[in-house]
């Protein structure tokens, strides 16, 4: 039987297992198809991963201006900005 204590614990980390998956850089060279319409790799030139990954977050939130609204899943985010963190290649 869970305590108290256990079951909070499981409660969050669950979430945390989720985002543990590696991203896919070639998925988001397919998913960045929405993105390149606009954007080249040099856009993004010395930007990691991370970075890329919390700014494609905050405008998916509506914190940064885009020229237009996207809609993309939490892995093809990761996908993405694995894709242009690594250059685009």
């Amino acid at each position: 039987m869970l305590n108290r204590f256990s079951a909070i614990t499981f409660i969050v980390a669950l979430p945390v297992s989720f985002s543990a998956q590696a991203a896919d850089s070639q998925a988001g060279r397919a998913a960045s198809q929405k993105c390149v319409q606009c954007h080249e790799a040099d856009d993004w030139e010395g930007e990691d991963a991370a970075s890329l990954q919390s700014l494609i977050n905050d405008i998916i939130a509506g914190k940064v201006k885009h020229k237009t609204r996207i809609e993309l899943t939490p892995a093809e985010v990761a996908d993405i900005a694995a894709f242009w963190g690594s250059g685009g290649k």
